[in-house]
């Protein structure tokens, strides 16, 4: 049995997307096997659906920041820490304080993923629509001052939900520092809090905003 665990969503075409902004996901048989012999599929899939990163350029210019094609193979693969914020109620922001104190508690460090399981599952509910956790603006500073490469959460944005777009505070504090984002994580209820050894695979469409990924966690030997 594989010691990595798959934390990325299945896309379809009733993949739950973030209303009013992006679109529902649609697939079109371009040729079946019955008929042409081969099948191949034509997607029409937004590159913030799914379990996706965001590159700096998702909402800075680029001519001066990076586009998704633009991440390193170096920062595919790396290290980083998995907290527990599912106690939170719906709709409630997480602490710079909360953060620190769990942060501390698995030695975050520079360079590392910081990933957050908010208790979100993919589905289109009230609450993963519209009512998911989040980290406030001072907490997305804090990571700034840990210098960590990629913030991850399960939640549809790493923003306060019903946000507009002036109001993205932890996008404008994060990405400007270049520092990646990854939304829409599942499946991590079935990992425990703690150090990770990471992969975390985009598709380097060129000079684009970002991409679906791929997201595996194995915990670090002791």
């Amino acid at each position: 049995m594989s010691e990595w665990t798959d934390l990325t969503q299945t896309v379809d075409q009733n993949s739950p997307t973030l209303p009013p902004l992006h679109p529902d996901p649609e697939f079109e048989d371009f040729a079946v096997l019955e008929e042409d012999g081969y099948n191949s599929t034509i997607l029409h899939l937004e590159t913030h659906c799914g379990t996706h990163m965001d590159a700096p350029t998702h909402f800075l210019s680029k001519d001066t920041y990076r586009t998704i094609d633009e991440i390193t193979v170096d920062e595919m693969i790396a290290e980083g820490v998995i907290l527990d914020f599912s106690h939170k109620n719906p709709n409630t922001a997480i602490t710079r304080a909360e953060l620190e104190t769990r942060a501390r508690e698995h030695n975050l460090s520079q360079g590392d993923y910081l990933i957050l399981n908010c208790g979100m599952k993919p589905a289109s509910t009230e609450q993963y629509l519209q009512e998911f956790v989040y980290p406030e603006e001072e907490a997305a500073e804090f990571m700034i001052e840990k210098n960590i490469a990629c913030f991850g959460i399960d939640a549809l944005s790493a923003d306060k939900p019903g946000a507009d777009l002036d109001n993205h505070h932890v996008h404008f504090t994060l990405l400007p520092e270049d520092i990646l984002i990854i939304e829409g994580i599942a499946n991590l209820s079935s990992v425990s809090p703690g150090r990770y050894d990471i992969i975390c695979t985009p598709i380097p469409y060129a000079n684009r905003d970002g991409s679906q990924v791929r997201l595996l966690v194995k915990p670090k030997s002791a």
